[in-house]
């Protein structure tokens, strides 16, 4: 009824439009369900030790044709090697693959490319440094001897390889006095604490934390130095040393052996009620 209503209402150079309209048949000449898919995303392991294996997977926007849905991969790093192509089976909408990752000296971040055309999706492999087997062949003393300008304030100081990085108080250069000088120290004003942080890398580097020396004018010195590997701890040292009325206290580092590529130094600068006191640091000896 609703067709013949159609025909009569329409001329009939029109009557194929009408009949499409109409709810007849529709072209055949149109796109093949296949050319709606589309790649969606790739997705890989976050973070894996160098020279174990990772996984990716590789997802549609749905199910991949009859003759399935091929698209290359690569990595911009050859510490990670990938299959040179990858395909979704037919009527799948993943696909796994095995990522080859070769031992690092320093964390290293490998991006994983999926790309169909114009169209690309990428992820970040992080490689983690490898102890096992890691020996250091050189020796280092951050005594912060390129250091000029007395009082002058410090956020960061580079040495050797090495950054010494200020993370919590207002670290300054001393010219004047050290182990010799120069060294770098914060201050609490009297009656207060004050907690001072230094962090030392190498550039995502692989390294060792063989002692320090630190100093207090007129209190002990409570310290904690912690050791990170790719973002995890590897040791704590906490302890107190006793009033050294303005003298350097040298402190071997128990945990020598442990590679890292982070040190965290903590000082807690507690004055007495009479006046303030400065605190610091100086001699980070180090291996690689």
């Amino acid at each position: 009824m609703g067709l013949s209503r159609c025909l009569q209402t329409i001329s009939i150079p029109l009557i194929l439009t009408a009949l499409t309209s109409c709810g007849g048949p529709s072209s055949t000449t149109g796109p093949s369900s296949g050319s709606e898919v589309s790649l969606l995303k790739i997705e890989v392991d976050p973070s894996v030790i160098g020279g174990r294996a990772a996984h990716g997977t590789v997802t549609l926007s749905a199910a991949a044709p009859d003759n399935g849905f091929t698209m290359t991969i690569s990595a911009d790093n050859a510490a990670a090697s990938v299959p040179s192509t990858i395909t979704v089976p037919a009527g799948a909408t993943t696909a796994t693959f095995d990522i080859a990752t070769a031992r690092v000296t320093t964390m290293t971040t490998v991006t994983i490319v999926a790309q169909v055309g114009a169209t690309r999706r990428d992820a970040s492999l992080r490689l983690q440094i490898n102890p096992e087997g890691l020996t250091p062949t050189s020796s280092y003393t951050i005594g912060f001897s390129a250091l000029r300008e007395n009082k002058a304030a410090i956020t960061t100081h580079v040495e050797s390889v090495f950054t010494v990085s200020a993370v919590a108080g207002d670290w300054m250069a001393i010219t004047t006095y050290g182990n010799p000088q120069p060294f770098i120290e914060f201050n609490s004003a009297a009656g207060t604490t004050v907690t001072g942080e230094v962090r030392v890398t190498a550039g995502g580097a692989a390294f060792w934390l063989n002692s320090l020396d630190f100093y207090s004018s007129t209190t002990k010195i409570p310290y904690v130095i912690e050791g990170f590997l790719s973002g995890e701890q590897r040791f704590t040292v906490i302890d107190v040393i006793g009033n050294t009325f303005g003298a350097f206290a040298r402190r071997l580092n128990p945990n020598a052996g442990v590679v890292v590529d982070e040190i965290r130094i903590r000082l807690s600068n507690a004055s007495a009620p009479c006046c303030g006191n400065p605190m610091g640091v100086d001699n980070i000896v180090l291996s690689r």
